[in-house]
């Protein structure tokens, strides 16, 4: 497998963090007894290390950039707008060499996920132009603000923080 094709993926995860409103904390994690009780989850379901997971969330920093980002995301844009951004002569041409280049594992991913290449394809395309852009935020700390500071979501961003744990691991 090609693991370059994985980081292009990860990408989108990182995109699907920037959707929605925001309410800021003052991002001490590890005091948080919201945090206790997802480390003792992470510790119950997967046997994840509490003293590593201890000290991942007080290194943690809240990301109030992400916080803001989330109010404004650019799928807000009409189609006529957003269409212009990613519907380009470059991008086809690199997403055709993406697509020669990777052809082996796109056809393993779309049998998998039952996903029809060419999506696969343009959602790598439109969330990091075929790697290119990888984004600026963390992951981590991103998740950790969103999971636990932004309650519209936070169910959800938990569960992405659950699993990028597990993919860490």
């Amino acid at each position: 497998m090609n693991s370059s094709f994985f980081s292009y993926l990860m990408a989108p995860l990182v995109m699907l963090v920037f959707t929605g409103c925001a309410v800021a904390s003052n991002g001490d994690y590890l005091d948080r007894h919201d945090v206790s009780s997802f480390i003792d989850q992470m510790v119950a379901r997967h046997a994840l290390d509490r003293e590593q997971l201890r000290q991942l969330f007080a290194q943690s920093h809240q990301q109030t950039r992400v916080l803001e980002v989330i109010q404004t995301p650019a799928e807000g844009k009409p189609w006529h707008e957003y269409r212009k951004i990613f519907l380009t002569e470059k991008r086809i041409q690199e997403g055709t060499e993406f697509w020669k280049a990777n052809q082996q594992i796109l056809d393993q991913a779309s049998q998998q996920y039952g996903v029809p290449v060419e999506i696969i394809v343009a959602i790598i395309g439109v969330e990091t132009f075929y790697g290119r852009q990888t984004g600026g935020f963390p992951v981590f700390d991103t998740l950790v603000t969103l999971g636990f500071d932004y309650p519209p979501r936070s169910d959800f961003f938990r569960g992405e923080l659950e699993q990028f744990l597990l993919l860490s691991k």
